[in-house]
């Protein structure tokens, strides 16, 4: 009778291994030893931008995903993805690509919190492994001099947060569909449902989201167009997203926009690439709009190690009351990547960012910091700048 239990026992397990056997689990392990320097600004915040070194895990995460063969050409698949911030006592954090799916020859449906083509764009032209750490792009793409950045300036409560743009993090409560590649060229649609709606009087809510993109990847080139549209039919104290600045100038039922267009050549040896965005804030009362351009490139010193460096520019706030001069800034990125095997690199990454003379002030109280590990500082003439050692592992 115990041989037949026994029996039993490992068939079962048997079964599920092999009911389990498509699904891989994956991640990555990527920390680096930072070295941060904050300095200019106003002299109250002057005397609060201090030097600090710290520990990041960037974007370390731990996934699980799988597919199921349907039969007749149809696959359902899924992914369930977290941030692993290792660095700071915890283990899993919040979500990252979340879905589950079908595909064929119609192409892919997927549901759950997804990677916009907005940014999926921004992170193939970013030069750096995994677009991750302090010299990712993120830091003045999307931001309207700062508003629309996730996380405000100020303090050690800040230090390490994401302060990328809403076009530059995913959409929860999403649907998106993309076609069959066709020769390398393929197109995506993503919606975000308005779950949030309410008709309270006075603190209406109905936040919706649109993301179109056009992608073409084939040989040594790659390129891409992108459209999003984020709408806030609310009343200005119920906006959604931007400073209170931001909300009382454009009044209610705003609308955010970004355009992107860009492109990469892979020469073999090195790969040129080039971003060019335009963003927009539309309100019953004003607008204002603002341009992103930058240039990166890799370049291969030996067979397992690479230079990488890019330059971003962010322009002056175009509003519809005038111009605001000095409310843009400057990013500049220069690092060496070396492979020690498929899985494991070490690299070496320096970062600069310079707001210009005017950016809070004449601006929305924003102002610009790094995209990712943010320093908690931004505003009128701060310098952030940091130099991050450490090794990125992917299993």
């Amino acid at each position: 009778m115990q041989k037949k239990l026994i029996a039993l026992a490992i068939a079962s397990l048997s079964g599920a291994a092999l009911a389990q056997s498509n699904v891989t689990v994956y991640g990555v392990a990527d920390a680096t030893f930072d070295v941060i320097n904050v300095s200019g600004g106003s002299a109250a915040l002057s005397a609060n931008t201090p030097n600090f070194t710290r520990v990041s895990t960037n974007g370390s995460r731990l996934g699980f995903k799988g597919t199921e063969n349907l039969g007749n050409g149809l696959t359902a698949l899924f992914q369930f993805e977290s941030n692993a911030n290792f660095d700071s006592g915890g283990a899993l954090g919040t979500s990252r690509d979340s879905f589950v799916g079908l595909s064929g020859n119609f192409g892919k449906v997927i549901l759950g919190n997804l990677s916009t083509p907005t940014r999926v764009l921004a992170s193939a032209l970013d030069v750096h492994a995994g677009a991750d750490g302090i010299g990712s792009n993120q830091a003045l793409l999307g931001k309207l001099g700062g508003t629309l950045a996730n996380a405000g300036a100020g303090g050690a409560a800040g230090r390490s947060a994401t302060s990328a743009s809403l076009f530059d993090t995913r959409f929860s409560n999403s649907i998106a569909y993309t076609t069959p590649s066709f020769s390398g060229l393929q197109a995506t649609a993503a919606y975000m449902a308005n779950e949030n709606k309410t008709e309270t009087p006075g603190a209406r809510i109905n936040t919706s989201g649109y993301d179109l993109g056009l992608n073409y990847n084939n040989g040594p080139v790659l390129a891409g167009l992108t459209y999003a549209d984020i709408s806030s039919k609310n009343d200005v104290a119920a906006s959604a997203y931007g400073s209170t600045a931001l909300k009382t100038y454009l009044g209610a039922d705003q609308k955010l926009k970004e355009f992107r267009l860009g492109g990469m050549y892979d020469f073999g040896v090195a790969t040129l690439r080039a971003l060019y965005t335009r963003t927009k804030g539309e309100g019953s009362l004003n607008d204002v709009k603002q341009t992103v351009w930058g240039i990166g490139g890799t370049y291969n010193v030996t067979t397992n190690g690479k230079l990488v460096a890019q330059y971003y520019h962010a322009g002056d706030l175009d509003r519809s009351t005038g111009a605001d001069n000095d409310t843009g800034a400057r990013f500049y990125t220069l690092g060496y990547e070396h492979s020690l095997s498929k899985r494991t690199l070490l690299k070496a990454h320096y970062a600069y960012l310079k707001n210009d003379d005017k950016t809070s002030t004449n601006g929305f109280g924003g102002g610009y910091d790094f995209g990712k590990n943010a320093s908690g500082f931004s505003g009128d003439q701060i310098k952030v700048s940091g130099l991050q050692l450490g090794v990125r592992h992917s299993f």
